[in-house]
């Protein structure tokens, strides 16, 4: 069987977006293993903006403009070991940036850089990871730039909430573990607001709960650990905030695997202040996973990564 919403069109390429900072670089670097894993392409873009303007009146010719991108490419290039059997292409693109990325609907995924700039800094001028993983149609993952590719821990973190969503998050935290051979560590994290911590102030109803949530999300996994036999599955709670002990875990990971909330408005807020936490604090790649997206899903047979998983 074939879940309708799952049925998505096959994709060729990781997709990268660079700006040429130390950050973007290694999000290069990610993407190249990514399309390696699952076995397509990597297509790195610069987004060169339509306008700046330089004083009242005046703006840089759009040559000019073009010229910039195609040098900040090439710097960027210059930077990265050879790709070996990985095929490349390098684009520089006029447009939004964040309208030009989240534009890339064959992408198997959306690669971009975390240069955990100051928050007045992020202010002033935005926060392009956090603005495409709200509204990107397909997996984003956020790149931080002290990020090492040549370290592995072997993990996929994922974190759980409940069970909304939970299609799409467990879709992409098996094939994610899958294609990697990690061990996936499936995190449940909570704490009652403050004013509300004497309802449960019996460490036994810290036990029972955490029993409570351990049956219910063992039951959310009970499928995909059929599905996926090979993927070793590690069940965590723990009685923290949520983002907090993401981040903390993530020093032992190699990826995060988030899902977005389906609603929400600005488009920011559509990730949830958890997510946007991790994307900025984490210490390995953060993916964010689109509702409605499912690459794998306990039904058996679907497309994930360009193969066919039964």
């Amino acid at each position: 069987m074939t879940n309708t919403r799952s049925a998505t069109r096959s994709t060729h390429a990781v997709v990268v977006g660079v700006d040429g900072t130390a950050a973007s670089v290694n999000a290069v670097r990610y993407a190249r293993g990514e399309a390696a894993r699952c076995g397509v392409g990597v297509e790195i873009v610069h987004v060169v903006p339509t306008y700046i303007p330089m004083t009242p009146g005046y703006a840089l010719p759009p040559e000019d403009l073009m010229e910039a991108g195609r040098s900040v490419l090439r710097s960027v290039m210059d930077q990265l070991e050879p790709f070996d059997a990985v095929p490349v292409k390098a684009f520089v693109r006029k447009g939004g940036i964040v309208a030009t990325l989240t534009a890339q609907r064959h992408a198997q995924a959306v690669v971009v850089g975390s240069d955990r700039r100051s928050v007045v800094a992020r202010l002033l001028t935005g926060n392009v990871s956090t603005l495409v993983a709200a509204s990107a149609p397909v997996p984003t993952v956020s790149v931080p730039e002290t990020w090492r590719p040549d370290e592995p821990k072997g993990v996929v973190l994922v974190g759980v909430k409940h069970r909304q969503q939970s299609d799409e998050l467990l879709a992409e935290a098996f094939s994610v573990a899958h294609q990697r051979g990690s061990r996936l560590v499936v995190l449940h994290a909570w704490k009652m607001p403050a004013g509300y911590e004497d309802l449960i102030a019996n460490p036994r109803a810290y036990e029972d709960w955490d029993s409570r949530v351990g049956r219910e999300i063992e039951e959310m996994l009970s499928a995909w650990r059929t599905q996926c036999p090979d993927v070793d599955v590690e069940l965590r709670t723990a009685h923290d905030q949520p983002a907090h002990s993401l981040v903390e875990a993530s020093a032992e990971a190699d990826e995060v695997v988030l899902v977005r909330r389906a609603h929400g408005a600005p488009p920011s807020v559509h990730l949830g202040a958890t997510a946007r936490s991790v994307l900025m604090h984490s210490h390995c790649p953060v993916r964010i996973v689109p509702p409605g997206h499912v690459r794998l899903t306990p039904d058996l047979t679907l497309e994930a990564a360009g193969t066919l998983l039964k």
